[in-house]
């Protein structure tokens, strides 16, 4: 009888320390995933943007606070990779195809900077590869054979190997929050140049619930920070959001093939110029812990008999070093 009480309380007391916040100091570093698939609304639908998976770790830099505009910097790296399929897993008919098969497959860093009047400007950088390079095929295949669903067929029309590099910027701006701090709007823009991806979006987020500031959210990844004294630990979150965007696409090569390939593949397709999407969804955060489950829809972004679609993203991070 009491070994198992003994247990117990060890169970208890470590789970207090992972869970409960510490008095004083801040987290420095979180690590964490998204994994995102259209599996998590529906179980039928396996089409378009089919399944993503994004490892990330960031780390918050020493910030001097006392003087000039910038109130934390942090850093952030990822590894990540993409699905993208026709109207089906299984099209095995290439006349029936609209949209390419293609992996994603991407290393990437962005440094963002945080000023005091709640703006956030991140920098960002990708390095990749679509094609049978980024191990799509292999990917689709094992994960449908995994769960021991229909196979994944058409994977002899996908688009042909070419490496990217991919900038972006983005900017984001409180415009207005309420009196009580229950609610707020922040304006969201953003610009982005490669040979994978170009364009621009401009938006705007709204939150309601137990929100904090843009710099210490974790809608904007920002828990994290390195300057105790001047950087309170921020209090915990739970709130509702919405975030619509205009995007206009220049070029998006899971689409479109390679930009510099003469021979992009056996099917591509010209992507639509302007697509729009709805992100919404509730977000977790206490002292280590973060989750959000986001519900996304997008408008049809292919130039063929393609039809919007939605997916949905599970985000879980963790944070450590004191």
């Amino acid at each position: 009888m009491v070994r198992p009480l003994i247990l117990y309380a060890s169970i208890i007391l470590t789970l207090n320390q992972l869970i409960l916040p510490a008095k004083a100091q801040n987290f420095r570093t979180e690590m964490g995933f998204n994994t995102e698939n259209d599996l998590y609304i529906d179980p039928e639908q396996d089409r378009y943007y089919t399944n993503g998976l994004i490892l990330q770790i960031r780390h918050a830099f020493k910030q001097d606070t006392t003087t000039g505009n910038i109130y934390k910097r942090i850093l952030e790296l990822e590894t990540g990779h993409k699905l993208f399929s026709p109207y089906s897993a299984k099209a095995p008919n290439p006349a029936l195809h609209d949209r390419p098969f293609t992996g994603y497959l991407f290393v990437g860093a962005s440094y963002n900077l945080f000023y005091k009047n709640e703006s956030l400007l991140k920098l960002s950088a990708q390095i990749g590869t679509i094609g049978p390079r980024a191990k799509g095929r292999e990917l689709h295949e094992g994960y449908h054979k995994m769960l021991k669903i229909y196979p994944a067929l058409g994977w002899d029309y996908q688009l042909n190997n070419e490496y990217g590099l991919n900038l972006a910027a983005d900017y984001n701006k409180l415009v207005y929050r309420l009196p009580n701090k229950k609610a707020d709007l922040i304006a969201n823009s953003a610009a982005l140049l490669g040979n994978t991806f170009s364009g621009a979006n401009l938006g705007f987020t709204l939150r309601f619930g137990l929100i904090n500031a843009i710099n210490q959210s974790v809608s904007f990844n920002s828990r994290i920070s390195n300057n105790n004294k001047a950087n309170p630990r921020p209090k915990k979150e739970i709130f509702l959001f919405a975030k619509p965007l205009i995007n206009y696409v220049a070029y998006d090569a899971t689409i479109e093939g390679g930009l510099f390939r003469s021979d992009k593949g056996p099917i591509t397709f010209n992507a639509k110029p302007w697509v729009y999407s709805l992100q919404s969804g509730i977000s977790f955060a206490a002292a280590r812990w973060s989750a959000s489950y986001v519900l996304t829809n997008k408008s049809k972004d292919v130039e063929s008999t393609a039809k919007s679609y939605r997916y949905a993203s599970l985000i879980f991070f963790y944070r450590l070093n004191k």
